[in-house]
């Protein structure tokens, strides 16, 4: 699969951006835009097999990429995968927090165990893979040129959803909000 860009082929040439749920869906294709631009992609997902493909993918295209296992639900695993992850880049120059997920089930029945895995994916994974990257990205920044941080939302954050996907529009209205917060924290 051949993926080509309508921007400059070197733009992130050099750079380190990682990409979370790059297994699959908009994590896969943000990791081949990227790759095709240049960028070094390290995609970080639950599931090892699938990131090895998207790597094998991408470097059949030329670009370059590796793949982290990391369940960013939890904090100490987000821990080790940031500390293999510095052992393979050093630095890193981007970070795109795609990963999410949803849980459907009518109100009445909307068991706890898919409200905690929604915004313990959500939010509370975002905010502690970011964490665990600052020393990492703040290393790579100027201030002429700062590393850069995309957390992917959702229109469901804005409006109220039509489908029985209680806890997804809230975990994607905070992880707006989260980002307003971070933005203001981070200049």
């Amino acid at each position: 699969m051949s993926y080509r860009s309508v921007f400059k082929p070197d733009l992130f040439a050099g750079q380190n951006i990682i990409v979370t749920g790059g297994g699959s869906g908009i994590g896969r294709c943000t990791a081949h835009e990227l790759a095709s631009l240049g960028a070094r992609v390290v995609l970080v997902g639950r599931k090892q097999a699938k990131l090895d493909a998207v790597a094998a993918e991408i470097e059949e295209d030329g670009g370059q990429a590796i793949g982290f296992a990391c369940d960013i639900r939890d904090e100490e695993v987000v821990k080790a995968t940031v500390a293999e992850i510095y052992k393979a880049v050093e630095v890193v120059h981007g970070l795109v927090n795609n990963a999410g997920v949803g849980w459907g089930a009518p109100l009445e029945e909307f068991p706890e165990i898919g409200w905690d895995k929604v915004m313990d994916t959500n939010v509370k994974g975002v905010f502690f893979l970011i964490q665990q990257l600052l020393p990492l990205l703040k290393a790579s920044g100027t201030p002429e040129d700062p590393a850069r941080v995309i957390n992917i939302g959702s229109i469901d954050g804005i409006v109220t959803p039509t489908f029985n996907n209680i806890s997804y529009g809230p975990s994607k209205a905070a992880v707006h909000h989260l980002t307003r917060v971070l933005a203001a924290n981070l200049v």
